[in-house]
C-alpha cells in the first residue's frame, strides 16, 4: 500500500498530540479528519462483494487527518500546485497534473475490467486510483482542506495487456500488482516541489486558484494561516537533517519498503547512522489472488494470526473460513500504519471496514493469460509442476471454473535469494509490533527465511523474486541470463518469455526505473537449485504451464 510521505506536518494539530478516538479531547486538541469523497458520494450496496470493492478501490480507512498528516497524508491541491510548478510550469492545468502524477505510475482508468457484476458502474476516482481524498472541516477555528493519502488500489491495481502485451493504462484490474508505481521518485519530487514552491508563497498559492478554480476562500486561508507556516518550518527540519524527506529509500518502480516505513512510524530509526543504507527490505507488490490461503502474511512470513502454531500449516479449500478470512483482514488492517500512516490505535479501529474490503479481495482473480499457450507444452509443465514446485507453491487442479489452487502448504524457506528484506524485520521491530495495540489481533516474529507465495496470477508479477530482481519468468527458470542491470515501470509484456518488455518503438506510459542488482537488497541471485534436473524443454513446458495460473 503506498507509503510514508515525511514532507508535510499536521497544519491543525494544535498542541501536537497524536492518537485519536475521543471526541471532545480530539476536538480540544484541534484534530481534523475527514472521510473519501467517493465513499460519501456512494449509495451503499446490500452486496458484500460490491461493498468490499468500494472499500478496496476508494476506502480512506480513517487515514485521512491531522495525526496522519504528520508522516504521509498531504494537503492535495497545494501538494499539486506546487508538483505542477515543478515538473511543468508552462502548463498549469489538470492535464498537466494527470501526466506528472502517470510519470510515477499512478493510474487513470476509465474502466475497471474486474469490477463486481453486482456493484453497478466503476466510480471514476478524484485523482489517480488509489488516491484517496476528502475534505476535513472544523468551525473553530474556521478550516478547510482537502486531505489526500493513499489507498489500496495505488499498489494494488495494474493496466490489463492486450494480445500483443501492450498495457491498457485505461482499463485497470483491481488486485494486480502496480508494476509501475515509483513511490521513492514520488516522494523525492513532492519534497523538491514543496522546497521551491514554499519559495515563492503567492506564487504558490495563486497556482493553486488556478489549478482549483473552485477552491473555497476558507480553504485557501486554511493553506495560507494554518498549513504554510507549518509546512515551512517542517521542511527547514529536513534540510537541516540532509535533505531527505525520508531516512530511507522507497526503491525503484514496482516495490515497496514497507518494513523500514513501519520502523520509522514505531522511532526504531531515529538518532542511526546508515539507516538508508541498512534498510534496504525492498519487496515488489504481489498479486492478490489466493492470498486467502496463506496464514503467514508479508514476504518473510513475519505475520500470523496468534491463534495459529509457529509451525507450516497446509491450508485447503475448506479452511478459507469465514473467521480465517477475518483473521487476516486484522493483520492487514495493520498495514495502514506504514502506508497511511496511522496509529497503531487507529489502524485497530480500522478493522471491521478492513473486514469488509475483504469481501471483495477474496474473490480476486487474475486477468486470464492474453497471450497464445501452448497446452500440450502446459499439460507436460503442469505435471513438472506438481514434482518440482508445489511442496511450496501450493497444489493447483482443474476445474469447471479453471485452474484453482486447492491447497497451499504455508512453509518458510531459504533457497538463496537476496537476505536483505528477511533480516531487516528483526526482534526489535517485532517486538514493538507485539507490544502494541495490535497484538491481540497478529503475532510478529523475525523469521530470517522467506515464505513462498501461491503464483496465482504470477504471469502479471513481474519482475519476479520478492525483491523485483529478474524481469521474466524465462530468466528465473534459466532459459537465459539474469541480466545485471534492467528497466522497469511503464513497460509493455513480452508474452513468450513472460516479463518486463520495451519493444521498438513503444512509449513508456511512466518513467522507467533502474534496477542495479549489485545493490544492497536487490541481489537476483538464489532460487535455483529446483531448476538443476530440468532440460531447457522442460523449463519451456513449466513456463507454459506458469501463464495459466
Amino acid at each position: 500500500m503506498k507509503r510514508a510521505l515525511a514532507v508535510t506536518t499536521a497544519m491543525m494539530a494544535l498542541t501536537g498530540c497524536a492518537g485519536g478516538g475521543n471526541p471532545a479531547w480530539d476536538f480540544l486538541r484541534g484534530h481534523i479528519a475527514a472521510r473519501s469523497t467517493v465513499l460519501e458520494n456512494w449509495q451503499p450496496s446490500d452486496d458484500a462483494v460490491a461493498r468490499g470493492a468500494m472499500q478496496f478501490a476508494f476506502g480512506d480507512f480513517g487515514g485521512l487527518n491531522s495525526d496522519a498528516m504528520e508522516t504521509v497524508a498531504l494537503p492535495w491541491k497545494l501538494t499539486s500546485a506546487a508538483l505542477v510548478l515543478y515538473r511543468s510550469p508552462d502548463d498549469v492545468s489538470p492535464e498537466a497534473l494527470k501526466r506528472i502524477m502517470q510519470g510515477y505510475g499512478f493510474l487513470y482508468p476509465r474502466t475497471v475490467a474486474n469490477w463486481p457484476a453486482n456493484a453497478g458502474d466503476a466510480p471514476l476516482p478524484e485523482a489517480a486510483i488509489g488516491i484517496v481524498l476528502g475534505t476535513g472541516m472544523r468551525s473553530i477555528p474556521k478550516i478547510e482542506v482537502q486531505i489526500a493519502s493513499t489507498g489500496c488500489a495505488a499498489c494494488h491495481a495494474a493496466p490489463t495487456y492486450d494480445a500483443q502485451g501492450r498495457p491498457q493504462t485505461d482499463k485497470i484490474w483491481l488486485g494486480a500488482p502496480n508494476p509501475s508505481l515509483d513511490l521513492e521518485t514520488y516522494t523525492q519530487d513532492i519534497y523538491s516541489a514543496l522546497v521551491a514552491g514554499t519559495a515563492d508563497e503567492e506564487r504558490l498559492i495563486a497556482t493553486t486558484r488556478r489549478l482549483f478554480p473552485t477552491m473555497t476562500a476558507r480553504e485557501e486561508k486554511t493553506l495560507r494561516d494554518f498549513v504554510m507556516p507549518r509546512l515551512k518550518a517542517r521542511l527547514a527540519d529536513i534540510a537541516r537533517s540532509g535533505g531527505r524527506p525520508l531516512p530511507f529509500s522507497n526503491g525503484h518502480a514496482g516495490v515497496t519498503n514497507g518494513v523500514a516505513a513501519l520502523k520509522l512510524q514505531h522511532g526504531l530509526l531515529a538518532g542511526q547512522s546508515g539507516v538508508s543504507e541498512r534498510e534496504r527490505g525492498f519487496t515488489s507488490v504481489p498479486h492478490l489472488a489466493d492470498r486467502t490461503f496463506r496464514y503467514r502474511l508479508l514476504w518473510d512470513g513475519a505475520y500470523s494470526p496468534p491463534q495459529y502454531a509457529r509451525e507450516d500449516l497446509r491450508l485447503t479449500t475448506g479452511d478459507i473460513t469465514a473467521d480465517h478470512v477475518d483473521a487476516l483482514a486484522s493483520i492487514t488492517s495493520y498495514f495502514t500504519v506504514p502506508t497511511m500512516g496511522m496509529s497503531d490505535r487507529a489502524a485497530v479501529a480500522a478493522i471491521p471496514t478492513v473486514r469488509e474490503a475483504f469481501a471483495f479481495v477474496g474473490t480476486v482473480r487474475p486477468q486470464p493469460f492474453p497471450g497464445a499457450i501452448d497446452t500440450g507444452k502446459a499439460e507436460r509443465g503442469a505435471s513438472l509442476f506438481a514434482r518440482s514446485c508445489s511442496s511450496c507453491h501450493g497444489t493447483y487442479q482443474e476445474t469447471t471454473n479453471g485452474i484453482r489452487l486447492v491447497s497451499f502448504p504455508n512453509v518458510l524457506k531459504s533457497v538463496g535469494t537476496d537476505p536483505v528484506r528477511a533480516e531487516v524485520l528483526d526482534d526489535a521491530a517485532a517486538d514493538s509490533i507485539n507490544r502494541s495495540p495490535i497484538r491481540h489481533y497478529i503475532r510478529a516474529e523475525s523469521t530470517g527465511r522467506y515464505a513462498p507465495p501461491p503464483l496465482t496470477g504470477i504471469w502479471q508479477s513481474a519482475p519476479y523474486l520478492h525483491n523485483g530482481s529478474v524481469p521474466s519468468l524465462a530468466a528465473l527458470l534459466g532459459l537465459e541470463e539474469r541480466p545485471t542491470v534492467f528497466q522497469t515501470g511503464g513497460h509493455a509484456m513480452d508474452l513468450e518469455k513472460v516479463g518486463v518488455a520495451y519493444p521498438a518503438g513503444y512509449q513508456p506510459y511512466s518513467r522507467p526505473s533502474l534496477v542495479d542488482t549489485r545493490e544492497r537488497g536487490l541481489g537476483n541471485g538464489g532460487h535455483t537449485r529446483m531448476f538443476d534436473d530440468l532440460t531447457d524443454d522442460d523449463r519451456r513446458d513449466l513456463l507454459e504451464y506458469l501463464k495459466r495460473l
